[in-house]
């Protein structure tokens, strides 16, 4: 499994709220599909920032830049700057 991120740091806190409203809408509509699951967060340290987590199988997408993922990042660069990151679990255990 592989985790896709794409945050966003916008200009106010306000557009937050209104983005994981689109993020939803998206999901209902059936547009973002494919992940295993996908997870929305907010920063706790900064107010204006979001970030959506999506998880694929390493067996069945191939580990770059999902149309998914870049749907959500083309959303999320109309209210802000995004990080669109990629991330494999490593062998190693932290606990």
């Amino acid at each position: 499994m592989w985790i896709e991120a794409i945050t966003v740091r916008t200009a106010r806190p306000g557009q937050c709220a209104q983005l994981l409203e689109d993020m939803a809408a998206l999901r209902e509509q059936g547009a973002i599909a494919g992940p295993l699951w996908y997870a929305c967060y907010r920063n706790l340290e900064v107010e204006n920032e979001i970030s959506v987590h999506l998880a694929w199988k390493a067996d069945s997408q191939a580990m770059a830049r999902t149309d998914c993922g870049l749907l959500i990042a083309r959303r999320f660069a109309q209210h802000g700057l995004v990080h669109h990151t990629l991330w494999k679990q490593t062998a190693y255990t932290c606990f």
